[in-house]
């Protein structure tokens, strides 16, 4: 039923056979696929069809799993995985925006500060890290200003900033726009799309305009399990399963 991406050389994320269970409620349904290196991969489908939990599986291991998520070629899920190395690779980035009770400046800087960054460096961590997430020229005369004074979409930018500063490869976004206005939004889809040069991304997201917009690749998942994956043209023009083409038309959800 899953199509999976061919012909990836060498995917940044490998997903293999992964169940996941939430008590006795099953997530997560045997879902394969391999994620490219420098790409946008969105995931859609309906509510609660284990698409963010996908997403979150990455991070977690305090539930049942079965199977393997591979970065850089080793199993996440591994006894001897350090937790703290992990989310170090990998930053997320949740669908309202989040930034710690404290200035612009310290939001970015907390990162790097507990991975034992050199203190001479954190000036320059902190304004590469804002510049990358198009938010420097906004905030750069008001730097020590508490986060909270910051708008919603540059609350979000922010959010993005603290993540880039620990220099992950991977960067997973959970409906990152749901919550901001259409400016707002374009920022950060045009913020998204630049990002990949560098980065790994997966974005959640409900808004089919949005991921035929920015990704690379497509998921689909629908009841814990992935109906469908491959290039986001494909599965937007000439969708393989019925399902996907239901969904991606509006016959439901």
């Amino acid at each position: 039923m899953t199509e999976v991406v061919q012909n990836v050389a060498q995917p940044h994320i490998t997903v293999e056979n992964l169940n996941l269970w939430y008590g006795e409620k099953q997530a997560l349904k045997n879902v394969s696929l391999k994620i490219p290196r420098n790409s946008v991969t969105a995931l859609i489908g309906p509510s609660g069809c284990g698409k963010s939990t996908f997403c979150l599986s990455v991070l977690v291991k305090n539930c049942r799993i079965e199977g393997k998520v591979l970065i850089e070629n080793e199993n996440i899920y591994g006894m001897d995985v350090d937790v703290v190395e992990l989310r170090k690779q990998v930053g997320m980035v949740f669908q309202k925006p989040n930034p710690f009770p404290m200035s612009i400046y310290d939001n970015v800087a907390y990162g790097p500060r507990i991975h034992g960054v050199n203190k001479k460096d954190i000036d320059g961590v902190v304004r590469n890290a804002l510049r990358s997430a198009a938010l420097f020229e906004e905030t750069s005369d008001r730097l020590k200003s508490p986060a909270l004074s910051l708008s919603g979409g540059q609350q979000q930018r922010l959010c993005i900033a603290r993540t880039l500063a620990v220099k992950p490869g991977i960067i997973l976004f959970d409906e990152p726009t749901s919550a901001l206005d259409p400016i707002s939004t374009a920022r950060i889809e045009d913020l998204i799309m630049n990002l990949k040069k560098d980065y790994t991304i997966v974005i959640v997201t409900h808004n089919m305009q949005q991921a035929a917009r920015i990704s690379d690749y497509t998921g689909f998942f629908l009841m814990g399990e992935l109906v469908e994956f491959g290039q986001t043209r494909q599965i937007f023009h000439s969708p393989r399963e019925k399902s996907t083409e239901d969904y991606i038309t509006g016959r439901f959800g």
